[in-house]
């Protein structure tokens, strides 16, 4: 039987190579761990995991690795290829059973993690098998970013349950009669640093996010993180001013019209950038609807004014969209930032010279047109 994944249980008494050494032996072998078990109702046996990467290796193939041949009591010889078991269920699962970590098992002795040896580490690994489903502590992207570095044998399986979770998750999150989350308001012109200063928040806060800057749906590069950045929003992008309002709601989660699928912000903050402060969002409810727009002024957590020198934080805005208070005043240092990246920027011309010969330009080729043709009726040309 030709297998990607194999598990030896053997007795302690049975075992005639040294495990760590076969394992290293071959390099078909890509990840193992193993541990005795002692503490069990039965004799002392150990427990080897074996994960031969994309490969495919045969049972037999492994029991002569590990010289699990024998000659039993009435004179008859086997390969000890039975001891080779097929993993059940997935890698992760199979780490779970070395210390009785799997729901099953909960009744039997406890082993720990630090009493496997293993080429990996083996601690991490069966954390990270932890995050499938567990939408409390992780987003959707997280456990997609896992499961894309499972063997490509689990992918499929791992990411059908996980998409199924994730719209069950969407569905009884729109379920829950409120939510709490923070909405920051960031306004200043183009290149002074709004998303710079955005991701710079979002990452001091912990929080994973996405960037969203298509106009025509907000929402389509959304897979539950715990933040969005709306980037040069403007409030043409919503027909109607209810749609936003309901999105910045802070007291009732809705779904969230997207092109595929209608999806849920279930994360902690939104943060808008544009270019066009808030006060002239929805001109024309300013004599026609003025509730609407104080509602959308009362979702306002923060408003924040980005220059190239500063950017100043207010906690709140007017009934007129404006912000109110005196604010704190800090330095925006992306300036220096980009002056040192345009230094470390490479010479392309002088790459560019390596291989091409320089063309031969006349001296007044980059002079203004006016100024060519001047010197030109000078020189008689």
């Amino acid at each position: 039987m030709n297998l990607r994944m194999v598990e030896i249980v053997i007795y302690e008494e049975y075992l005639k190579v040294d495990i760590q050494e076969t394992c290293k032996k071959y390099s078909t072998i890509k990840k193992w761990a193993y541990i005795k078990h002692d503490k069990d109702d039965t004799r002392p046996h150990y427990h080897i995991m074996l994960h031969f990467g994309g490969a495919s290796v045969s049972t037999a193939q492994v029991a002569k690795w590990f010289n699990l041949s024998y000659t039993a009591e009435d004179g008859s010889e086997h390969s000890g290829e039975q001891f080779c078991e097929k993993i059940k269920g997935r890698w992760t699962d199979g780490l779970k059973y070395l210390i009785h970590g799997n729901d099953t098992q909960q009744s039997k002795f406890q082993y720990s993690p630090d009493e496997v040896i293993a080429n990996f580490d083996i601690k991490t690994e069966i954390a990270n098998a932890g995050i499938i489903g567990d939408f409390e502590h992780y987003s959707y992207a997280e456990m997609l970013r896992y499961v894309n570095t499972l063997p490509v044998s689990e992918k499929g399986a791992v990411f059908t349950r996980l998409r199924n979770l994730w719209q069950l998750e969407c569905q009884v999150a729109s379920l829950k009669p409120d939510r709490q989350i923070e909405v920051m308001f960031i306004t200043g012109k183009a290149g002074a640093g709004k998303t710079y200063q955005a991701k710079r928040l979002l990452e001091s806060q912990g929080y994973d996010y996405c960037i969203s800057s298509s106009s025509n749906d907000p929402f389509q590069d959304y897979l539950g993180q715990a933040a969005i950045i709306l980037d040069d929003l403007r409030d043409t992008h919503f027909e109607r001013l209810e749609d936003l309002l309901k999105i910045l709601d802070n007291n009732t989660s809705s779904s969230i019209r997207s092109r595929f699928n209608n999806k849920v912000f279930n994360g902690k903050m939104i943060v808008i950038t544009s270019s066009v402060p808030l006060a002239y969002w929805y001109k024309q409810y300013r004599y026609n609807n003025v509730d609407s727009l104080e509602q959308l002024y009362r979702r306002i957590s923060c408003y924040v004014v980005v220059t190239d020198k500063d950017l100043t934080i207010y906690n709140c805005v007017d009934n007129y969209g404006k912000p109110a208070g005196a604010g704190q005043v800090f330095v925006n240092d992306l300036a220096e930032i980009k002056a040192k990246q345009q230094n470390s920027r490479k010479d392309y011309g002088q790459l560019f010279g390596k291989f091409c010969k320089p063309a031969d330009i006349p001296e007044n080729f980059f002079a203004p047109k006016s100024e060519q043709i001047k010197i030109n009726s000078e020189g008689g040309k």
